[in-house]
């Protein structure tokens, strides 16, 4: 028994050093090769599918290339399909088979391109959105596509069967509120249950909002709808559902008390037959160790801030968006993982030119905020009892490579036991592991040494990558690099976009 306990405390031990990294393979392509626009879509253990786009176009239309890779970087097959010049890439949903992208010009007109991951097999359909509508977002279950859409102010679904071809205008009302006081607030599909749930926001007055869950069916026929926010004041910021195995809902995500995008804390809340158990709110500092994450100055200064307002019987707002994943169910209670973020800026100089009265002109400067992307900063992993009260809660750190236009998940959750979960993502181009047990004890937490994406011998100018969990012990790098490579008296500068394998253990 003592020499099994001395085994075990060894292999806890070494799980605590620092994570190895081997670089398995890279692979790199000329960036003046005739594409541009490159994208990578992961596939897990089939490989990823790299999408370009054809920089000139010929007769009216730009060829885009779809190339299958699999794990080991080798190039299966390789598919081209014609769009007009005027599409441009919008929005992409993917599922563990396809990847689905809406192609769309100013005027309406759209293609919906369907690849799949292990035969790229491309479905292309083309049609028209209605008139003075709007869309935002694709979403896909089944045989159908589902657009978020708004026409003349009011809020619709748009469904179009990616086979087919085939449309739906699906209106979302809701009794005694204007659509044009309605506004989908997000859309979810819940792939094992086969239906989509639509989150309606209705405006009730400059402070006030309530939220509804709308429940559709695979084809986009509404089985029915309810008030999440019955008799509650605060308002739902982000929100993701979970269905559990007895046919009962949890819905997680963040609030506020004011009708704005800025959150104030997480909500925990369950439903059955369209009816709310319970709810119950949390303000981001009632959480134990929220502020972990930040410097001991700035945690100080904060909890100071926190006792003064408390004193004055108010609470310390700190506002963050959430990234919220599905809930993991456990025995007596459930497992909550949400990653913080926040929008960025930049700020944006153009000129205008104007004819004054005498006939000269007047060129001007302005500047303009123009969104950067969700820079992403920390993480929550918190246990809630069956009743939703908060039983524990860890932070810990995450700073992604890059800030992305879209909310993204970028932690995954690589093992889960009956005793643990491991949790793995990458943060300052280093991966990281950690592993908790289901008392909020951290098992391991391992970092890597920083990730590199260049030959021996390069000399890196301009680098811009992604760094994301791919399948097993594998992580993806890629991105584009410029390049200044010395190997003895050669010099050779280039542009590329690479992609590195990485193996972490």
């Amino acid at each position: 028994m003592k020499k099994t306990l001395a085994l075990l405390l060894l292999l806890n031990t070494t799980l605590l050093l620092t994570s190895q990294i081997t670089y398995d393979k890279r692979i790199e392509f000329e960036l003046k090769d005739g594409y541009d626009n490159e994208e990578i879509v992961e596939f897990g253990e089939l490989g990823f599918i790299m999408v370009s786009r054809e920089e000139q176009s010929a007769g009216g239309e730009n060829k885009w290339k779809y190339e299958h890779y699999n794990t080991d970087l080798k190039l299966v097959d390789t598919k081209t399909v014609s769009l007009d010049k005027k599409l441009y890439s919008d929005e992409t949903y993917t599922d563990n088979e396809r990847t689905h992208t809406l192609y769309k010009d100013k005027n309406g007109n759209f293609s919906i391109v369907s690849v799949d991951a292990s035969s790229l097999k491309i479905t292309k359909v083309d049609g028209e959105l209605p008139k003075k509508s709007s869309t935002k977002g694709i979403t896909v279950l089944g045989d159908y596509a589902f657009l978020n859409a708004t026409v003349k102010k009011a809020p619709f679904l748009f469904s179009v069967n990616w086979k087919t071809g085939q449309k739906n205008l699906i209106p979302i009302s809701i009794s005694d509120i204007s659509p044009k006081k309605t506004t989908f607030k997000d859309l979810q599909i819940l792939e094992d249950a086969k239906e989509i749930i639509v989150y309606a926001k209705a405006q009730i007055d400059k402070k006030n909002s309530e939220m509804y869950v709308v429940r559709l069916d695979d084809k986009g026929k509404k089985k029915d709808f309810f008030k999440l926010t019955k008799d509650i004041e605060q308002n739902i910021v982000d929100i993701s559902a979970s269905k559990l195995d007895n046919g009962k809902y949890i819905f997680t995500g963040t609030y506020s008390t004011k009708s704005t995008d800025l959150s104030e804390g997480l909500f925990f809340c369950q439903s059955e037959k369209g009816k709310v158990d319970f709810i119950k709110f949390y303000n981001f500092t009632k959480l134990e160790n929220f502020l972990s994450y930040l410097p001991e100055r700035k945690q100080n200064k904060l909890e100071k801030k926190k006792q003064r307002k408390e004193a004055n019987d108010k609470e310390l707002i700190i506002n963050y968006r959430m990234a919220t994943h599905e809930v993991i169910q456990l025995a007596d209670g459930y497992l909550f993982l949400g990653e913080a973020f926040y929008p960025t800026y930049r700020t944006e100089t153009y000129t205008t030119t104007t004819t004054s009265a005498n006939g000269g002109t007047i060129t001007t400067t302005h500047t303009r905020q123009v969104f950067d992307g969700y820079q992403y900063t920390h993480a929550v992993l918190s246990k809630f009892d069956t009743q939703g009260n908060l039983v524990w809660d860890q932070i810990f750190e995450m700073w992604p490579s890059y800030k992305p236009f879209f909310v993204k998940r970028f932690i995954s959750v690589a093992e889960r036991n009956p005793s643990s979960i491991k949790l793995v993502f990458a943060s300052h181009n280093k991966i990281t592991v950690k592993s908790f047990d289901y008392d909020g004890k951290v098992i391991v937490d391992n970092q890597s040494e920083e990730i590199q994406s260049t030959y021996m011998n390069d000399k890196t100018k301009f680098s811009f990558s992604n760094i994301d969990y791919w399948y097993g012990n594998y992580f993806i790098a890629y991105g584009n690099q410029k390049i200044k490579n010395k190997d003895g008296e050669t010099k050779r500068k280039r542009k590329v976009y690479f992609i590195n394998k990485i193996r972490f253990k």
